[in-house]
């Protein structure tokens, strides 16, 4: 089992999955669901963050992210699977 992160890195990515999830009205289509991902990665990525904690974490579920991202699509999974596991992630930190 995953050790939980509990920083800002977690309320950022629990901000991004929210924002987007509510967004929708209906269910996404895979570009749309590849676009939410591509946009949690980078904004993940972009966001500044300013003790060493917080920095650490945001990488631990930046790699995470990522893992699920290459296992899914190595598996040929659709992007949206790949969506969910990272609300998924989120939700449960």
């Amino acid at each position: 089992m995953m050790k939980p992160i509990h920083t800002k890195a977690v309320q950022l990515a629990m901000t991004l999955v929210c924002t987007s999830a509510m967004a929708q009205h209906k269910l996404p289509t895979e570009a749309q669901c590849r676009q939410m991902v591509a946009s949690a990665i980078q904004d993940l990525k972009s966001t500044k963050l300013e003790t060493e904690r917080d920095k650490k974490d945001a990488k631990a579920l930046l790699e995470r992210i990522e893992n699920i991202l290459k296992d899914n699509r190595s598996r040929g999974a659709s992007e949206c699977a790949t969506w969910e596991a990272i609300v998924n992630l989120a939700t449960r930190q």
